[in-house]
């Protein structure tokens, strides 16, 4: 059974053309998800927005914070799923779903919120220093991912740091996982890495073989 396929799609992409970015984006993950197993993790984009506004306003904890983000990025799966034909959601709080999350042949949007809720904060502390960045990394360790992809707005690199990523990605980032950091204005580069395993972009890791 082939390792999951781990996409973090930024929230800023949702802002981008009107939606055009995120439809070609949907195309290539749907078209691609039947070759892998394909596990997107929705980044918070306008809604973390939003929380990261009154948690300023109303001098939040950053705990209170970091639950209400979580839900920002659930916010984000239902918006997502309209943009990737053939994908459903899954909650990865179910046991179910995770018995089933590498025999569906769509690609598949991770619900987290209720799953992470539960994780202890000495492992995933609550504060902006843990993002859809850091939370990506985690599951791609939890979920044995043979890839993880994080699809931002910008091109990266060659020194991956704050503000690019979210402080707490270096920390948690499992030692020698295969990572691509990807500019999702242009998708013929996710394209592009899943048909060659190569693409225009920054990688970490060992070079990934498109099986």
């Amino acid at each position: 059974m082939p390792k999951p396929v781990i996409i973090k799609i930024s929230g800023s992409l949702a802002k981008q053309e009107n939606g055009k970015i995120l439809r070609q984006l949907g195309k290539i993950l749907s078209d691609y998800a039947g070759k892998y197993p394909i596990l997107i993790v929705p980044g918070g984009g306008p809604f973390a927005d939003t929380v990261r506004d009154y948690g300023e306003k109303l001098n939040l904890s950053d705990p209170t914070c970091h639950f209400m983000a979580l839900l920002a990025m659930d916010q984000l799966a239902f918006l997502l799923k309209e943009f990737i034909p053939d994908s459903r959601i899954t909650d990865l709080s179910d046991p179910a779903s995770l018995l089933q999350i590498h025999s569906y042949t769509g690609a598949q949007i991770l619900l987290c919120s209720r799953y992470l809720s539960l994780i202890p904060a000495k492992d995933l502390p609550r504060s902006w220093d843990v993002t859809s960045d850091s939370i990506s990394a985690f599951l791609a360790e939890k979920l044995d991912a043979a890839l993880l992809v994080l699809l931002k707005s910008t091109d990266i690199g060659p020194e991956v740091k704050e503000p690019d990523v979210d402080g707490y990605f270096g920390k948690i980032l499992s030692p020698g996982q295969p990572v691509w950091f990807l500019n999702g204005l242009y998708p013929e580069r996710l394209a592009k890495l899943f048909e060659l395993g190569e693409t225009y972009g920054l990688r970490q890791g060992k070079r990934w073989d498109a099986y």
